[in-house]
């Protein structure tokens, strides 16, 4: 795909022959990989935050609970 979008561009980095392309494939890839980097990241960030307030949620009630049955007795 990368290789598709750098022909039907022209797209070439440094050098005007075929070592621009081959330098900008590589550079294309590895700017791709970053962004999917940091994507993946954010996502895992994000996925730890709703576990952790669903914990705290679940603790909550759970105490609540306890305390309803202690005035209870």
């Amino acid at each position: 795909m990368a290789a598709l979008f750098l022909i039907l561009t022209r797209f070439r980095l440094l050098y005007d022959d075929w070592r621009g392309y081959l330098i900008a494939f590589f550079a294309l890839v590895w700017i791709a990989n970053q962004y999917m980097s940091v994507y993946n990241h954010l996502r895992l960030d994000i996925k730890h935050e709703q576990v952790e307030i669903k914990a705290q949620e679940i603790n909550v009630q759970e105490k609540g609970s306890a305390g309803r049955e202690q005035k209870a007795a």
